[in-house]
This record gives structure tokens, C-alpha cells and sequence, in this order.
């Protein structure tokens, strides 16, 4: 994470003329698990670092398979992160950067879209990445209104573990212990359509 010490510069104007600021983007990563959205997310981010962009990237707290402080793919690739517990609380530390990174956005719920469009009205680049189908098959909150509202949708696949057809869907292989239902390998396959499973109900209420 690479942090100013004052507002970066975001062009320059005559005194007492205002310049409207440039709306900023709103990306979506995102796929079942193991389809690999956060190396994506990592590649976007170090990215803009080497352009020279003022980056943050955000985790949420449940989340800690691998390191509070950072975002890690399942192959052990890492980069710096702020473990935070709502939205609001990206809109509260990323304030002065220029590009946002946010990792399993199905963690976040459904005021995260509404956050993103904030900082994207104030001129950032928002890159989200998260899981857009539950255990049960259904679209995954906050996902669905991310992409409605996102000026790019990158939907990656990877193969099923069954068939090796395109996977789009997350078969849970363990009981379910917790609302959150976080998980590595060994606790979920990749499956296609016709090879995934449904957990059985009830479904939860998001």
C-alpha cells in the first residue's frame, strides 16, 4: 500500500477557478472460487503503482485464511492491505488516493456499491473483486448491483473439477459452520453449471 503524505496533485487551475474533477471507474473482477480474482486484483494494483498512482487496497476482516494485512491468492502471491469491517470504512481511509482496491466484495454487503460510486464521483478508480454466485447458486450480494453499476466486468474462469469445462460456480465441500462460510482449498471445487451441486436449504437471508 503506498500512501501520500498530503492530497496528490490532480492537475492545476488559475486561482478561483474551479475545475470539475474527472469522474473516476468502476472495475469488477470477479468468478467462483479459485478462478483467480484477487491475482488479478494484485496485477491491476502494482499496475497503477508503477504508473506512478497513489494505491490502497482493502480486505475485510472475517477474511483472515492467510494475513490480516494482506491480499493473498491462493498461490501465495501478497500485496499490502487495510483489513476493514463496512464500506463506509473505505470511504474514511482511502480519501486521497487515486486508485481503490477491494477484495471479496461478497463480504461487504450491499451498501458497497453505493461506496464505490462515492469515490468514483470524486475522481478514483475503483477495482472490486469478488464471488457473483453463493453456495446455493444464487447471485451473490453485493455482486449483482457492483456490475449493473460498473463501467468495466471481467468474469474469469477456470476449469471444473469434475469435467474441466468453464467453472462458474463454488461447490462447498464441508459442512457449513458459520454465516460467513469463509474458505481455502480443500473447503471448495470449481464447478461448471451441470456438475454443481446446491447446498440444500434453508438458504441465508442476505
Amino acid at each position: 500500500m503506498s500512501l501520500p503524505p498530503t492530497e496528490p496533485s490532480r492537475g492545476s487551475a488559475p486561482t478561483g477557478v474551479s475545475v470539475p474533477r474527472r469522474r473516476g471507474r468502476i472495475e469488477v473482477i470477479c468468478g467462483c472460487m479459485f478462478a483467480g480474482k484477487t491475482g488479478r486484483l494484485i496485477e491491476e494494483l502494482l499496475a497503477a503503482e508503477a504508473t506512478g498512482l497513489c494505491v490502497v487496497a482493502f480486505k475485510h476482516v472475517i477474511d483472515d485464511r492467510y494475513d490480516r494485512a494482506q491480499l493473498v491468492t491462493h498461490d501465495e502471491r501478497r500485496f499490502p492491505a487495510l483489513a476493514v469491517r463496512s464500506p463506509r470504512a473505505v470511504l474514511d481511509h482511502a480519501a486521497s488516493v487515486d486508485v481503490i482496491g477491494i477484495d471479496e466484495a461478497q463480504f461487504f454487503g450491499r451498501t458497497l456499491p453505493e461506496v464505490c460510486a462515492t469515490c468514483a464521483a470524486r475522481g478514483q478508480r475503483v477495482v472490486v473483486a469478488g464471488i457473483d454466485h453463493d453456495a446455493w447458486g444464487r447471485p451473490f450480494p453485493p455482486l449483482p448491483a457492483l456490475k449493473a453499476d460498473a463501467d468495466h466486468v471481467e468474469v474469469l474462469h477456470v476449469p471444473c473439477t469434475i469435467c474441466g469445462q468453464p467453472a462458474r460456480y463454488s461447490q462447498r465441500m464441508v459442512p457449513v459452520t458459520d454465516e460467513f462460510m469463509v474458505g481455502g482449498i480443500g473447503d471448495y471445487q470449481p464447478r461448471c453449471a451441470a456438475c454443481f451441486t446446491p447446498l440444500p436449504p434453508p438458504a441465508p437471508l442476505y
